[in-house]
C-alpha cells in the first residue's frame, strides 16, 4: 500500500485548502453530504413504496443496498484511512469510523442518483444528479474524511453498480418472478448470508491488525466492525422476503388522496420508528441482533405495512408490478 500511502500525502494539501473556503460554506457542505448517505435514501423510500409507484421504490432501494454493501466490503479489503486520521492539520468537520477508500457517499450517491435520473430518461435529470454528485464529492473532502481519491473511486463503482443494475434487472427481475416463494426466500436467506461471508474474506487478509500509531488523529475508531454489511444484509433479507410474499397477495394500489397517503406514511413510519428504536435500545447490542433488527425493519416496510393499510382501509389490492423498463 506504499502507493496510496504517498497518494495520500500528496492529496493533503488540497484538503486542507478546501478547508480555508469561509465557514458559511459548512451548513451547505454538511446539506450535500446527506445526499450521499444510505440513510438517507431509505428514510425517503417508504414515503415512494406506500405512496407513489413502489415497484421503482423497490428497484431504487436494491440498487442502494447493493452500492451501500459493495462500498462496506470495499473498504473493509482496502483498510484505508481517512485525512483527519494521518494528519491533525486536517480538522474533522465530521467524525468517522469506517475506512475511508472508496468513499461510500460518493459511491451510493452516484448508484442511487443516477437510477433516478435513469428513470426520468431526460437530460436535465442527469445534470442535475451530475451536479449533486460533484457537490456529495466536495462536501466529503472539504469535512475532512475524504481523499480526493476515494470520492473519485467510489463515483466509478457506483457507476459500475449502475452499469450493472441497468444491465441485468430486467433478466434477474423475470428470472425471480419465474422461482417458487420457498425457492424465493431461499435465495433471499444466501444472498444474505454471502454479503456477510464476502466482508470476513475480504477483512481476512489483516487478521491481527491493529491501528497504526501514525493514525493518532483517529481517536477511538473500529473500522473492521462489521456493523455496516449486516445492517445492508439484514435489511436485504426482509426486502426480497417481505417483497415475495407481497407479489404472492396480490401487491398493492399506492394511489388515492392526499390524505390517505399521509396516514400511510404517518402510521407506516411511527411501527418503523418503534421498530428502529427497538433495535438500538431494546435489544443487545450484537450483531445478530442488528440483522434481525433490520431485517425486521425491511420487512414491515415491505410487507407489513401494506398489508395493514390494506386492511384497514387505507389501501387497495391492485394487480401485481409492471415489468421492469
Amino acid at each position: 500500500m506504499d502507493l496510496l500511502d504517498d497518494l495520500h500525502l500528496t492529496e493533503l494539501e488540497p484538503i486542507i485548502w478546501v478547508q480555508r473556503l469561509p465557514d458559511a460554506v459548512r451548513p451547505v457542505m454538511e446539506l450535500a453530504s446527506v445526499f450521499g448517505t444510505d440513510t438517507f435514501f431509505l428514510l425517503c423510500l417508504p414515503v415512494l413504496y406506500w405512496c407513489v409507484n413502489p415497484a421503482f421504490a423497490l428497484r431504487l432501494g436494491l440498487t442502494v443496498l447493493l452500492a451501500a454493501a459493495t462500498n462496506a466490503i470495499a473498504k473493509l479489503a482496502t483498510h484505508q484511512p481517512r485525512p483527519y486520521w494521518i494528519d491533525a492539520r486536517v480538522r474533522p468537520l465530521s467524525i468517522e469510523g469506517a475506512f475511508g477508500l472508496p468513499s461510500g457517499h460518493a459511491q451510493i450517491g452516484t448508484a442511487a442518483l443516477g437510477r433516478i435520473a435513469a428513470a426520468v430518461g431526460r437530460p436535465w435529470a442527469w445534470w442535475t444528479a451530475g451536479a449533486l454528485v460533484a457537490l456529495v464529492c466536495l462536501s466529503r473532502v472539504y469535512l475532512g474524511v475524504h481523499f480526493i481519491s476515494d470520492v473519485v473511486t467510489g463515483v466509478l463503482l457506483g457507476i459500475v453498480v449502475l452499469v450493472l443494475v441497468g444491465r441485468f434487472e430486467r433478466p434477474v427481475t423475470v428470472w425471480w418472478r419465474r422461482r417458487a416463494l420457498w425457492a424465493q426466500l431461499g435465495i433471499a436467506v444466501v444472498l444474505s448470508g454471502a454479503l456477510i461471508g464476502a466482508a470476513v474474506l475480504a477483512n481476512a487478509p489483516y487478521a491481527g491488525w491493529s491501528t497504526p500509531a501514525t493514525w493518532s488523529s483517529a481517536g477511538a475508531i473500529d473500522p473492521e466492525s462489521l456493523d455496516t454489511i449486516v445492517t445492508m444484509s439484514g435489511a436485504l433479507l426482509g426486502t426480497l422476503s417481505g417483497t415475495a410474499v407481497m407479489y404472492r397477495l396480490g401487491w398493492f394500489d399506492a394511489g388515492g388522496r392526499l390524505g390517505v397517503r399521509a396516514a400511510r406514511w404517518a402510521l407506516g413510519m411511527v411501527v418503523a420508528v418503534l421498530i428502529w428504536y427497538a433495535e438500538r435500545e431494546v435489544l443487545p447490542e450484537t450483531l445478530a441482533a442488528t440483522y434481525a433488527g433490520y431485517a425486521l425493519l425491511a420487512l414491515w416496510v415491505q410487507l407489513g405495512a401494506p398489508v395493514l393499510f390494506i386492511k384497514l382501509g387505507l389501501m387497495s389490492r391492485a394487480g401485481r408490478p409492471q415489468a421492469v423498463h
